[in-house]
């Protein structure tokens, strides 16, 4: 896809109101205990979960609470909190060489009240786990191969200490392996600690998703559960173990076909994607999407912000155009798995300005040899 971001990273524009997204925690049924006009500081309890009793939902800013979205049914879309001043709240900090004697019930209550604990996900159902539960094995995710992603290495070279940290802490929540997953010749910080499992994976996407990992090294079952993080999350729980406080920033791409300058931008979890691509989007039908064009969130009406999960933002053209029998063309612009368009053979190499279009209804897939290439499991 056109428009890689550079691997600079710079600081974002200033973000007016960020969000906590329903769905992105599966299963969820909130409690609320604040209200629209309620001011809250960071790190202060917004709600908690009913069907998980003991999962608590934290705000990622300082601010006043401005919206409350449901949908159908009453179903909880958004809580948006418009960005004021700097107050938060602190919890508890030990110093770097009492990291590795740390309690599950210590570093599980640290987690709980910060609202870090809902960086973690359960594999199968990919939900935040309960309290007190132990999960086989954990996967942090230190690989990202999907289009336009963020190259993890950069990102951590500027925090090696708190990944380091953060690993240290994530290994009293299981008496199993703790894998770092990462890609072949990337120097990552806590390679050396022990405990770790290092594993390195390599080829196209999804080489870089924990599906992909969990199925090689450590497969789940109806019984066997195992827990997965994003290498910046773990950045964030170091931090948090070692100053008391709750961190929110995130690092993510902004790319895609029709964004003017794509980058590497420095922000906070949960940011108003009008916010984060003012002034960088070409004049047009676009579509801003929160993650990758292969599985993100179209940010639209209450779910306009960047995603709990996402570590990218991406900027495709909506696909309203159609070419009259364009299957026919030599197609110099367009893309294609196999070779039966003349880019294939005249640009290799070459990026597409991609849009939305499906080029097309839906059709049957017929198999000549070319679904091994796009699906690497068993």
């Amino acid at each position: 896809i056109a428009g890689e971001p550079s691997a600079l990273i710079e600081n974002g524009p200033e973000i007016r109101s960020v969000a906590l997204i329903g769905p992105d925690y599966v299963g969820m049924k909130p409690t609320l205990v604040v209200d629209v006009g309620d001011t809250v500081k960071k790190g202060q309890l917004l709600f908690s979960d009913k069907k998980t009793e003991g999962v608590l939902y934290t705000a990622p800013v300082a601010g006043k609470v401005t919206e409350i979205n449901r949908g159908a049914k009453r179903a909880f879309q958004s809580l948006v909190i418009e960005v004021q001043g700097d107050d938060e709240e602190t919890f508890t900090s030990y110093g770097e060489g009492d990291l590795s004697g740390l309690t599950r019930e210590q570093v599980q209550e640290n987690l709980l009240k910060s609202g870090l604990w809902t960086s973690l996900r359960t594999r199968p159902y990919s939900r935040v786990p309960a309290p007190g539960s132990e999960p086989h094995s954990i996967f942090v995710t230190a690989i990202d191969t999907n289009p336009l992603a963020p190259p993890p290495e950069v990102i951590l070279s500027e925090s090696p200490r708190a990944f380091t940290q953060g690993l240290q802490v994530l290994h009293t929540l299981t008496s199993g392996k703790l894998f770092l997953c990462k890609a072949p010749g990337t120097n990552l910080p806590g390679c050396d600690l022990e405990n770790i499992s290092v594993e390195e994976f390599s080829g196209p996407h999804p080489a870089g998703l924990p599906g992909t990992h969990i199925h090689f090294l450590d497969p789940v079952s109806e019984k066997k559960t195992v827990w997965t993080i994003n290498y910046q999350d773990v950045i964030a729980i170091g931090k948090l173990f070692s100053t008391g406080k709750l961190c929110s920033e995130r690092v993510i791409s902004i790319a895609g076909p029709v964004v003017k300058n794509p980058k590497l931008v420095r922000t906070v979890m949960g940011a108003s994607l009008q916010d984060l691509t003012a002034g960088n989007l070409e004049e047009g039908d676009n579509r801003v999407i929160s993650g990758s064009a292969l599985s993100g969130r179209a940010a639209q009406g209450p779910f306009a912000y960047l995603g709990r999960y996402a570590l990218q933002v991406t900027v495709l053209k909506e696909g309203h155009h159609r070419d009259f029998l364009g299957w026919m063309g030599p197609g110099f612009e367009k893309f294609s798995i196999v070779p039966v368009f003349a880019s294939s053979w005249l640009g290799a190499g070459k990026k597409f300005p991609f849009t939305t279009s499906t080029e097309g209804s839906k059709r049957a897939m017929i198999p000549i040899g070319t679904y091994e290439k796009v699906m690497p499991l068993d």
